[in-house]
């Protein structure tokens, strides 16, 4: 098993130090941690092994060496154990009265079902197409949903930014562009490869 750390962690922890947010940063990292933590014993009560334990900005990621028979199925029931575990925190926060854990929560889990690669809407969306289409089909679909899905985000993002002022709102769709970049020029890659294929046929 590898632990691998995005040292782009510790500017985060600097920035909400001097905007005087380290509070709200602090709970934020438990409950995604906590949510992440859905995730992987999901797949260690499917029976999975774990390949990769990724530390960065959101939390940590987990990646799993073989997700068995029911590939696609397996994937899904932990793609969705995360943001299930933040609803179920979410609710106990009403009985406890804590609207600052509730919104926390439900800002997590609108966060994590954006149709937008690698986050879990859109892994989700990619695990249920794959069982539909080809990889190749799969992969220029869910890329066309994640950039429209980010461009619209982007344009509610910038009046957010503008009506309440926070800065917070801009790193966020300044994440979801860095990972969708990211993927993108994977898919890209990927596109190549298939195009290559289908010229040799």
């Amino acid at each position: 098993m590898k632990i691998k750390i995005d040292l782009k962690i510790f500017l985060a922890i600097l920035f909400y130090c001097f905007t005087k947010n380290i509070k709200i940063f602090a709970l934020s990292f438990i409950f995604i941690c906590v949510h992440e933590l859905g995730h992987l014993l999901t797949g260690i009560t499917l029976g999975l092994k774990i390949k990769e334990i990724n530390i960065h900005i959101l939390g940590f990621s987990i990646e799993f060496e073989n997700y068995g028979k029911s590939r696609n199925i397996n994937k899904i029931i932990i793609d969705l154990a995360g943001p299930i575990v933040n609803f179920i925190i979410a609710i106990i926060s009403i009985f406890i009265k804590d609207s600052t854990i509730f919104y926390i929560n439900i800002l997590l889990i609108i966060a994590n079902m954006l149709p937008i690669y690698p986050l879990d809407g859109g892994r989700i969306i990619k695990s249920m197409l794959i069982i539909k289409k080809s990889y190749k089909d799969t992969v220029i679909i869910l890329e066309n949903i994640s950039n429209y899905t980010l461009i619209a985000i982007t344009i509610l993002t910038s009046f957010l930014i503008l009506y309440f002022k926070n800065i917070a709102f801009l790193l966020f769709i300044l994440y979801l562009w860095y990972i969708s970049i990211k993927e993108n020029r994977k898919n890209r890659i990927i596109q190549k490869v298939f195009k290559t294929i289908d010229n040799n046929m």
